[in-house]
């Protein structure tokens, strides 16, 4: 960690506070309209596809008002190289995050709370884990740090510094995921996203710190579903 160097973004946004107040509304319009196409299938629709139609349907506003609207590359959105250094904050951040994570799980459990309810039957209603797990895991992440990091926290911090930029951005990613009690560990690692997004100039080490926390949180949950792990006695 004693070579880790600061490589913050060089590049200036040129989307403006209006096309990300735009953006954030079409992102929400295209979210509650999945829902509400995925709700009218009802179960007849693989939890799979309604992760990867729903979080794809973000790239829209992403594309339009920055790639279409001003031609910039998706480089300026984050998608270039860094140094791998960074990955170790990352892990470092992680580590932290998890210790945090099972306090405030405990504290939930303790008022017969979950951070997350419903996640246990996410497997329930697919045929095919493996696709479960790319959209989850792969779709989910990539989608999600274009749209949170590098349209909402970029077209931010030339605006209003990073500092700010990171905790608005981590706020609406909190937002977005609609769980009153997930929205402190959601917000948490929306910070952490977001400074490894500064302190990298790249979105990868996000999208990489992301990926592996949903793989993670996806198996745990498939595991304890699938194998009963929660009703075989401790050796």
């Amino acid at each position: 960690m004693k070579h880790l160097t600061y490589h913050p973004f060089t590049t200036t946004a040129p989307w403006t506070l209006r096309d990300i107040v735009i953006g954030v509304i079409t992102g929400v319009i295209l979210l509650i309209s999945s829902s509400l196409f995925m709700a009218w299938f009802g179960d007849s629709m693989d939890s799979a596809w309604v992760i990867i139609l729903g979080e794809g349907s973000l790239l829209i506003p992403v594309w339009y008002f920055t790639v279409y609207k001003y031609g910039v590359s998706w480089g300026d959105l984050g998608l270039r190289r860094f140094k791998p250094t960074i990955l170790g904050l990352g892990c470092s951040f992680m580590i932290a995050f998890v210790i945090i994570q099972l306090i405030y799980a405990s504290l939930l459990a303790y008022f017969g709370l979950q951070t997350q309810p419903g996640l246990d039957k996410i497997f329930q209603k697919t045929d095919f884990a493996p696709l479960l797990f790319f959209g989850g895991a792969v779709v989910a992440p990539f989608v999600e740090e274009l749209f949170f990091r590098g349209f909402i926290f970029m077209g931010l911090r030339d605006k209003m510094g990073w500092a700010g930029a990171v905790f608005i951005s981590a706020g609406l990613f909190a937002f977005a995921h609609v769980i009153p009690t997930a929205f402190f560990p959601i917000f948490l690692l929306g910070v952490i996203f977001a400074t490894l997004t500064e302190f990298s100039g790249s979105i990868w080490p996000a999208i990489l710190i992301h990926t592996l926390n949903n793989t993670l949180s996806l198996s745990v949950v498939y595991l304890v579903q699938h194998y009963h792990l929660l009703d075989k006695p401790i050796p």
